[in-house]
């Protein structure tokens, strides 16, 4: 029996050496493995071609950052007036055109085929088209510009190009294309529009150490002025917001000085209750309720200001 236990311990000796051995010898091959494989050496501190100045990495690479973002996301396009999401909206749109309406959630999903970097921004860029009523024919709770109340979500709301969109827009034979960002398809370098899209629709975007602000103007004035150019007669024309108010265009200067907008506040009936009509109505709301609530009055879950305020 003993002889058993001590057979059994040799064995054990005989199997933990073993395993020792080979344990060894595999750490040995993977360190000359290493040793054999690895090509990196640490980069010499005094040598002046090792270093990165900060100055050249703003140069090189901030400005290749800078141009990409004002040229591929926040800057209109002279020629068409659009930004590339709403770019490739109306193109994604126009290759799914049979007529009929389709769901703002499908069209979000075949424009990410050209658009990299997400859903919530092209469906937002939609929204926005479709509340210019010019490009896009909506269906359904599309929110309103005058009180500032959001869109219902892209799964319940639908849009179609509009008649003026399929006549004016798109023309395949006068179109430069190039690849999409992955290879797989092409998209419009720019669209060949017939009508200034950039004065009817207007824009805004901030980019990096940029930003481009240009007010919309009414379709009729666009359609006069441009007649009269073409039979060479001067012409002359101003900013018109879709949400009313007055503006000051003594120092519009063809455009390159802004205007002055002046609020318009609306008394309603007896109950000394106004409502104040302008672009940027809601925030001046919002900021009286928040910071002189004592100025509004509540009725039915509906905030005016009982003051005249006038934006100079």
């Amino acid at each position: 029996m003993s002889d058993d236990i001590k057979d059994d311990d040799i064995l054990e000796q005989d199997s933990l050496e073993s395993t020792g051995q080979s344990d060894m010898s595999d750490n040995s091959e993977q360190s000359e493995s290493s040793d054999t494989h690895s090509d990196y050496t640490p980069a010499n501190r005094f040598d002046a071609s090792a270093v990165h100045h900060l100055s050249g990495m703003y140069k090189n690479w901030f400005l290749d950052y800078a141009s990409y973002v004002i040229l591929e996301r926040a800057v209109p396009h002279i020629e068409d007036g659009l930004k590339p999401v709403q770019r490739r909206i109306l193109h994604s749109m126009k290759r799914m055109d049979d007529g009929r309406y389709n769901k703002v959630a499908n069209i979000v999903g075949h424009t990410m085929q050209f658009h990299p970097h997400g859903d919530a921004s092209i469906g937002d860029a939609l929204v926005q088209l479709g509340q210019k009523e010019l490009l896009v024919d909506c269906q359904g709770n599309w929110g309103n510009i005058l009180t500032g109340d959001r869109a219902a979500a892209p799964r319940y709301i639908e849009a179609r190009l509009s008649k003026f969109a399929l006549d004016v827009v798109f023309n395949p034979k006068t179109t430069d294309w190039q690849l999409s960002y992955d290879g797989r398809n092409k998209e419009p370098i720019t669209l060949p529009a017939k009508f200034p899209l950039l004065l009817a629709q207007g824009a805004e975007g901030i980019a990096v150490g940029l930003s481009s602000k240009i007010l919309p103007h009414n379709f009729n004035d666009i359609c006069d002025a441009a007649v009269k150019y073409l039979h060479g007669e001067e012409f002359k024309l101003y900013p018109d917001f879709p949400t009313g108010g007055s503006i000051d265009v003594s120092k519009y200067n063809d455009g390159q000085r802004g205007v002055m907008q002046r609020c318009v506040v609306i008394r309603l009936c007896h109950l000394r209750m106004y409502r104040y009509m302008g672009i940027f109505w809601r925030r001046w709301i919002s900021a009286l309720i928040r910071f002189r609530p004592e100025w509004c009055v509540k009725i039915s879950c509906l905030s005016f200001t009982k003051v005249l305020w006038s934006l100079t």
